[in-house]
Order: C-alpha cells, then sequence, then structure tokens
C-alpha cells in the first residue's frame, strides 16, 4: 500500500511518506442449534436456531504508541460492543480508554468463539461481570525477558456497554493479578496452544449501583488457575459476589459458583490435531438468601449443579488459528441442588467462522 501511495506522488517513494496507520478489519460468524428438554415448571424454554455475528476493525500507526479497536454485534440488531483506544507510553504499560470488557475472570475474557464449550458459565453471567465505559491500566513484570506477571487496575461508569452518562456519579473499581511463571499469552483464550502455560489469578471489583434506598453495593472476589502441556489444558474459576442493599428491608446476599474444565486432544494421527474432548463440571448459587427468604416459588434462585461433556471439530490444524474454524457440539445435564429439579437437559451444536 506504501508502494501504491508513493507512486501516485512525483520523486516520492515509500520512505519519503508518513507513517500510514495499519488497519485489519475482521469478522466473525457463530451459527447453532439448541435443543432444551421441556418441563412445564420451565415454560420460557426455546428450542431453535440461533445467530451471532460481529464485525470490527483493528488500527495501528507503526512507531506510534496508539492503537485502537471498534466491535459492532449485527444480531439481534445492531450494537456496539468494544470501542476504546490503547495507549503504550513504555513498552511495559497499557493504557485503555472507551468501551471495553472489565479485567475479571479469564472465562469473560475470552471471546465467546475462543471457548472451548458453546455454553457460557451461567454464575458469571449471574454476577453481571461484562463490559463498561471507562479507563484501565496494564503493567506487564518482566523476568528474563518473559512476561511472569500483570497487574490490571480500572475504574469505570458502572451503567453497563453503551450508556455514555454515569447516573450515580459513582464508579465500579476493578483489580486484577494474573502470574504466569512460564510466560504470559499473546492473547486471552481457552485451551491448549501446544505450549506450556501457567496462568494464577484473581480478582476483585467494586460497584454501587442505584442512589438513595434503591442503591447496591456489591464486591466480586474471583480467583483462576489455566494449565495447557501439549494436548492437555485445564481450567477452573471460583466467584463471590456481595450484595448490600440500602434498604434494610431487603435482604441482603451472595453470588457464588466455582466451576473446572478439562479439555484434551485426542492422541491419534490426524485427531491430535483436529478432535478435541471437553468435559466441565459447575456448581452455582444465584442467591444465599433462597432457602430462608425465597422459597421454591423463585425457581431461578436456587442453587444448581451443571455438568457438560462436548466435542470439537477444528478445521485448521495450527494451533494459533484453532479457534479460528470450528464445529462444537454439547450435551449439559442440570441438577437441582435447592429445591426440585427441572427438566431441562440442552443439546447444543455451534460452529464458529472468523475471519
Amino acid at each position: 500500500m506504501l508502494l501504491y501511495a508513493a507512486s501516485l506522488l512525483p520523486g516520492a517513494s515509500a520512505a519519503d511518506l508518513p507513517n500510514l496507520p495499519t488497519v485489519h478489519p475482521f469478522a466473525w460468524v457463530r451459527p447453532g442449534f439448541t435443543w432444551i428438554a421441556d418441563d412445564p415448571a420451565n415454560p420460557t424454554a426455546q428450542d431453535g436456531f440461533t445467530a451471532e455475528a460481529r464485525i470490527g476493525v483493528e488500527a495501528s500507526v507503526p512507531d506510534v504508541p496508539i492503537a485502537a479497536k471498534i466491535e459492532l454485534a449485527l444480531l439481534p440488531e445492531p450494537q456496539l460492543t468494544d470501542a476504546h483506544v490503547i495507549v503504550t507510553p513504555v513498552s511495559l504499560l497499557d493504557v485503555r480508554l472507551g468501551q471495553m470488557k472489565v479485567p475479571f475472570s479469564l472465562h469473560r475474557l475470552a471471546s465467546d468463539t475462543r471457548r472451548q464449550l458453546p455454553q457460557g458459565v451461567g454464575f458469571l453471567s449471574e454476577a453481571g461481570i461484562g463490559r463498561e465505559i471507562g479507563a484501565d491500566v496494564s503493567l506487564r513484570v518482566p523476568i528474563a525477558g518473559q512476561t511472569r506477571a500483570t497487574i490490571t487496575s480500572g475504574a469505570y461508569n458502572g451503567e453497563g456497554a453503551n450508556r455514555i452518562q454515569n447516573v450515580n456519579q459513582r464508579f465500579l473499581y476493578a483489580q486484577r493479578v494474573l502470574v504466569t511463571p512460564l510466560g504470559a499469552r499473546k492473547g486471552t483464550f481457552e485451551g491448549t496452544h501446544r505450549k506450556p502455560y501457567v496462568g494464577i489469578g484473581g480478582g476483585w471489583l467494586y460497584d454501587y449501583e442505584g442512589d438513595g434506598l434503591t442503591a447496591a453495593e456489591s464486591n466480586t472476589f474471583g480467583a483462576e488457575i489455566q494449565l495447557s502441556w501439549e494436548l492437555v489444558s485445564f481450567q477452573a474459576e471460583a466467584v463471590d459476589q456481595e450484595i448490600v442493599h440500602a434498604n434494610v428491608a431487603v435482604a441482603d446476599y451472595h453470588v457464588q459458583g466455582a466451576y473446572g474444565q478439562l479439555g484434551s486432544f485426542v492422541p491419534a494421527p490426524w485427531a491430535r490435531d483436529h478432535v478435541e474432548v471437553v468435559g466441565r463440571w459447575e456448581v452455582s448459587e444465584p442467591n444465599t438468601t433462597f432457602g430462608a427468604a425465597a422459597g421454591e416459588a423463585q425457581p431461578d434462585l436456587q442453587a444448581t449443579e451443571t455438568i457438560v461433556g462436548g466435542v470439537n471439530y477444528y478445521v485448521r490444524g495450527a494451533p494459533e488459528r484453532f479457534h479460528d474454524l470450528k464445529v462444537q457440539v454439547a450435551y449439559a445435564h442440570v441438577n437441582a441442588l435447592e429445591g426440585e429439579d427441572a427438566n431441562d437437559d440442552s443439546f447444543t451444536v455451534s460452529a464458529t467462522a472468523r475471519f
């Protein structure tokens, strides 16, 4: 592109031109189908086809410590997901400003397309951890030429994605530490990259929502571990979120959960580069006051245990592109730990194509 631009200017060469931005457009689509067992106690459960699609662009300027990312979800209607600038004043420091994912939980930080199972972890969604408008700073700690730890600290409006006002003028604060004794990965994703990897981290979020008697204060603590070696990967997380209400008539409670996820490529010719078997065990407690105060009239608040098993077919064999083109099949079985069991097992098929 530089050479073409130079040819349009008499007597100019590529070296004479100012630094031009490097622009990388990207897109992904994720169609799927989900079957959910019918149960009179769960009339809103629906079988059917699903579809997700996003487009975006990443841009940077050579020799200038500034980059930017914009991403747009296309379904069910166009909506902005990411819009932020990354400034790197020194090689070990990144400053992000704009709308982005809050730095908490490796499962939440990994793109939906770079996960080992098509179903998300339920208690992380129940804790309301998503995208926010704000700013954060990440400091990388290098030892012997490798990043051995990353420390991130941020402040955000706490109003959620695409809400440009800070209504109650309070902030959501986030702290995250990730220790990587064997060196850091280029990004956050689940599964193996065929290189030894150890990531041990923890995070804390503080938020104050609403105002007056409608206000609620939350403290969320999380711990995570991620391991991989050759064909095998393992990750686990635990979260405890305390919700305290300004109105003493409203019961305070905790959202708690933990999961462990194990994956392995099939150790056989061809399959070792294309077929992965994954299992996950998850326990979720959406509201610790359910048993004493809520009763069985609110089944969405009961604690559950979920067991998920799946098989992934990766079309690309190169490890750095594993998640770009794949088909995933998974079956989930849910056991009620409070109240009555519901017939809500599910079967999901999902395909992903990233460009």
